[in-house]
């Protein structure tokens, strides 16, 4: 050890606080690096492993019509080692299925013959039984367990299997269009589609009626086959959910001709997706890739994707840059207190021969010997932290992140990672001491001897100095600090005019406390907000709910077409519109009456407690187009609502939720808006309050969305009559003779072959007589009724349950919903008790017939909701108290430090005289200059980083506006001053601690 490091070491050791302190910031630093990545890739790691679980661990899916030659193509790769590994799914037919069975299976059952290691590749694994081993075997989903008709284990499965063949439609009238809700994919392998075209399970159902096309299918070639059943699947994933149905999954069967087989396979050291999909083309030339396995490509670093994504990785990327920012002015100013504080000594060396690359080196080996405790302290505390905060919230992470706990959250370490966080903190620490160590090589011999390096003002403050101090200026209170402070503050003014350098490194350790703390607020705020939106946007108040809804003119219709007992001839049918409207209109009241009695019968359930209950329906409604938001008319007038857009008269038309609630919520919710609730009940005058914010996902991003913005009134549609015949409903769309959407508000029939609905040509919609009523919108509130909750993504109008008499708005019946809360931990059993009683009370009347009963367990989703809460909340709460005490370290290390520089300085103010008073009043304002020099800068600085937050955020979230977190600013301001307070308490003290006379002699501490 030479002469130079034992200087430097012995440096360190003389003033323990700040050499601890440093090293405290540079372990703090090291640690919240360990921790940001290594929840990073523990994440990945679960991700990974969850997704290999429910989705398998195939990269890329290539297609086929001929599997030997697929197969061929497989060994060869694997031999050559192109690929790692291989399964293959052939397609053998279609199974037919009873309309009873379609209603819970899908059109049909696609059955495929499996190849290879499924399991694993494919993730296609018996959650009872085994997979097919032999002929005639086969592999159902769980779900064929709980049909009307259930299928057990050894049961035999006899039903024809055909191919799906594409035919001409013969009936030309017009269709409800869905092609703008189809996905490109979809869309795209239809194009290439004409009749006499066989279909393979990659393609969804044709319909032309829904379509807007000329092709339906039908089944052909059936040929009957009987099946063993050996087991039976839960997870339903890519490879076994088709758009036709669930796949079931059989071995060695015979497929019928034209089938299509799809080959998946893995392979190792892939940098891109693009390159996978290179390498894979390479290995089958005659089977085209359909497909990558995004998801597994992600979690394994190759592929990144979606907007949540996005938003991850750039807050990540803010985050590591302010940390290591903070780690660049703790350490930096650290040492450049050290250098300034030493500069007799370095002037010292100096003259006795040492060079200025000696002396560089002794402040980067004190810097390098900082980091050597530093950083490993900083890698144990971030692990160790990583590993207690896991072990309490793995299972809400790994619940969190893939829907259940099956596969653990658990912490996994990177070699690579800890490299990185080593390698990094290093060069931040080195980068830091660059320019300290620059001026300790630097060093005035002449002026470090005499002890003025430290304290040389420049010739602008020196010249600044004398204008202060001349006879007629002496002692005069100058500027705000002199009127505020005395002669105290004329004294601090004069010392920031000599040099203004010297509160400079209290000012930015503020400045910077500030930005930290504010960032850790930021980050909390809007990490919430999209927690809330992720998590449901808020669901209804209660912990269950339980619905009902009876079955509508057009679905009996439907069902009478069905079993053959429909008669259009002997169908009573209304003569006008508005008599069709009061009939309606008297079947919704009925209703009504019968679900307010189900609701009493319901409140007595034990343990039930009842909250409340609505109503809601749609029916179409026509509006101005000012009267909502842009999200919902966009500039060429199409809508992103499936359901509606601008018509040609300019009019918004679209679907329209009706929610009625009881009267009592309705009150409440009115008088929270500040609306007086008796204006809302009058019969001959209807208002409604609409839902003026809501949430949206579009599968990319999560959308806050405004909807409604504007009062106004409605018109609603209620009934209409073609040619002495009730429409059986109404749609917004249509395409006029060019084939533009019109976006009108169009009547259609239910044919009598029960196809889907058919909208009516140019003449119908012409001839149709309807009725309609307006409804005001008096007022417009930007959160749903606690009753509905987080609101859908379009038009939705609140009215009193005792308008429901009056003003039924519907297209069909309504839906009843009753809310409950349970005792804790019992609500699953009684939303069972709940859901008995009404279907008892509801098949006590007889007027009209129950089409649907269900309930929701809200208690658990709301459990999944505090278990997101819980982790966004702690991973803020850790990350907001490092950061605070890596500002609090920063602020008190360089203030702390800054007074002890200046113990000679203020030795030489007392002894002329200065009164504790005046010496207590300059130091009052120079922090006080210190806090206003760094909170500007620092709320400016803040400022951009909240908002590059937010747009990361914005990118998973949108629609979301930029607001700052105010708590976190009043509890960055408040520990600001207190760590200067403290700061200043800890420097006078060592200050007032020296002899007068020694501080004098001494050249530096």
């Amino acid at each position: 050890m030479n002469a130079m490091t034992t200087f430097t070491l012995k440096s360190l050791r003389a003033n323990k606080v700040r050499t601890l302190v440093t090293i405290a910031g540079v372990a703090l630093a090291a640690a919240l690096l360990t921790a940001v990545l290594t929840s990073y890739t523990s994440l990945m790691d679960m991700m990974y492993r969850g997704e290999a679980h429910s989705g398998g661990t195939w990269q890329a899916q290539v297609q086929s019509n001929n599997l030997n030659q697929l197969e061929d193509e497989a060994k060869e790769a694997l031999d050559s080692g192109a690929i790692t590994t291989f399964a293959a799914l052939e397609n053998v037919g279609f199974g037919q299925l009873t309309d009873e069975q379609k209603n819970q299976i899908g059109y049909y059952l696609p059955i495929a013959n499996i190849t290879g290691d499924v399991e694993q590749i494919c993730a296609i694994r018996p959650s009872e039984g085994r997979l097919p081993q032999a002929p005639g075997e086969i592999l159902l989903s769980s779900i064929w367990q709980q049909t009307d008709q259930p299928v057990k284990l050894g049961d035999t499965l006899t039903l024809p299997v055909g191919q799906r063949q594409a035919v001409e439609v013969d009936d030309e009238s017009p269709s409800v269009d869905q092609t703008q809700w189809r996905s490109a994919e979809d869309a795209q392998r239809r194009s290439t589609i004409e009749a006499g075209s066989l279909l393979d399970s990659s393609i969804g159902y044709l319909n032309a009626a829904l379509d807007g096309g000329s092709l339906n299918e039908q089944l052909t070639n059936l040929q009957e086959r009987t099946f063993t059943v050996v087991g039976f699947y839960n997870d339903v994933n890519y490879c076994s959910n088709t758009n036709v149905g669930l796949m079931a999954f059989t071995c060695g069967e015979t497929p019928l001709e034209g089938m299509t087989a799809f080959g998946y396979a893995t392979l190792d050291d892939a940098s891109s997706s693009a390159q996978i999909e290179e390498r894979i083309e390479g290995a089958f030339p005659t089977s085209p890739v359909t497909r990558l396995h995004t998801a597994m490509l992600r979690y394994m670093g190759i592929n990144t994707g979606g907007a949540i994504w996005d938003t991850f990785y750039g807050i990540m990327t803010i985050l590591a840059a302010v940390i290591i920012v903070s780690c660049v002015s703790l350490i930096y100013n650290a040492f450049a207190i050290s250098v300034a504080e030493r500069s007799g000594q370095f002037g010292l060396l100096a003259s006795v021969g040492a060079s200025r690359g000696q002396l560089r080196r002794a402040v980067v080996t004190e810097a390098l010997a900082v980091a050597l405790v530093g950083i490993p302290l900083g890698l144990l505390v971030g692990i160790g932290g990583c590993a207690v905060t896991f072990y309490f919230l793995g299972d809400g992470i790994a619940t969190l992140f893939s829907g259940n706990s099956t596969v653990p959250f658990r912490l996994a370490v990177e070699p690579m990672v800890l490299a990185a966080v080593l390698a990094l903190t290093l060069v931040t620490v080195l980068f830091s001491v660059f320019v300290p160590a620059w001026r300790a090589s630097r060093t005035n011999i002449i002026d470090a001897l005499r002890g003025r390096q430290s304290r040389r003002a420049s010739k602008k403050g020196e010249k600044r100095a004398a204008r202060a101090t001349g006879p007629s200026q002496l002692w005069r209170q100058r500027g705000i600090a002199g009127r505020v402070f005395g002669i105290g503050g004329a004294l601090a003014r004069t010392n920031r005019k000599r040099g203004s350098s010297k509160g400079t490194a209290a000012s930015v350790s503020l400045a910077l406390a500030i930005v930290l703390l504010m960032t850790a607020g930021s980050l909390s705020t809007f990490l919430g907000t999209l927690a809330d939106v992720a998590s449901g946007g808020g669901m209804p108040e209660g912990d269950v709910a339980v619905s009902a809804g009876f079955m509508s003119p057009s679905e009996a219709k439907r069902q009478n077409l069905r079993n053959g007992s429909y008669d259009a001839q002997t169908a009573t049918q209304p003569a006008t519109a508005q008599e069709a409207a009061e009939v309606a209109q008297a079947r919704f009241a009925q209703q009504t009456t019968i679900f307010a009695e189900a609701y009493k019968a319901l409140s007595a359930v034990p343990d039930a407690e009842a909250i409340g209950w609505r109503l809601d329906s749609f029916a179409p409604v026509s509006m101005d187009a000012s009267m909502v938001s842009s999200h919902l008319v966009a500039e060429n007038g199409e809508t992103s609502l499936a359901s509606g857009g601008v018509a040609e008269n300019g009019k918004f038309n679209t679907h329209a939720l009706f929610v009625y609630l009881d009267d009592a919520a309705f009150d409440a919710y009115a008088r929270q808006l500040g609306q007086n609730p008796s204006d809302y009940y009058n019969p001959d005058h209807p208002r409604a309050i609409a839902i003026g914010r809501a949430y949206g996902n579009n599968g990319i991003s999560y959308t806050l969305i405004d909807t409604v913005t504007n009062t106004g009134t409605v018109q609603v549609t209620l009934a209409g009559v073609y040619k002495g015949r009730v429409v059986d409903g109404f749609a917004v769309g249509g395409r006029n003779e060019n084939g533009d959407l019109t976006r009108e508000i169009t009547p259609y029939f239910i044919s009598d072959d029960d196809s889907q609905p058919s909208v009516s040509d140019d003449e119908m919609l012409a001839g149709t007589q309807v009725a309609t009523t307006d409804v005001e919108i008096a007022a417009i509130a930007d959160e749903a009724p606690a009753a509905l909750g987080g609101g859908g993504e379009g038009v939705q109008l609140v009215l009193p349950m005792s308008m429901a008499s009056s003003h039924a708005f519907f297209l069909h019946d309504p839906s009843f919903h009753g809310l409950f809360n349970t005792p804790e931990g019992e609500s699953a059993e009684v939303a069972q008790a709940l859901i008995d009683r009404l279907g008892d009370t509801l098949a006590d009347q007889d007027q009209f017939t129950v089409s649907f009963l269900y309930m929701n367990d809200y208690a658990t989703g709301l459990n999944q909701n505090q278990i997101m809460a819980t982790v966004v909340n702690v991973f803020c709460l850790l990350f907001t108290v490092i950061l605070a005490l890596i500002a609090m370290a920063n602020v008190f290390n360089t203030v702390t430090n800054g007074l002890i520089l200046r113990q000679r300085e203020f030795a030489v103010m007392r002894s002329i005289g200065l009164a504790n008073r005046q010496f207590r009043r300059m130091i009052a304002s120079e922090c006080a200059t210190w806090c206003l020099r760094g909170l500007i800068p620092g709320s400016l600085i803040s400022l951009a980083v909240a908002y590059l937050l937010y747009q990361q955020v914005a990118g998973s979230l949108k629609g979301l506006a930029f607001f700052l977190p105010w708590s976190y600013v009043a509890l960055a301001a408040a520990l600001t001053a207190c760590t200067i307070l403290a700061s200043v308490a800890y420097g006078m003290h060592r200050c007032k601690a020296a002899n007068l006379v020694e501080a004098l002699r001494t050249d530096s501490v």
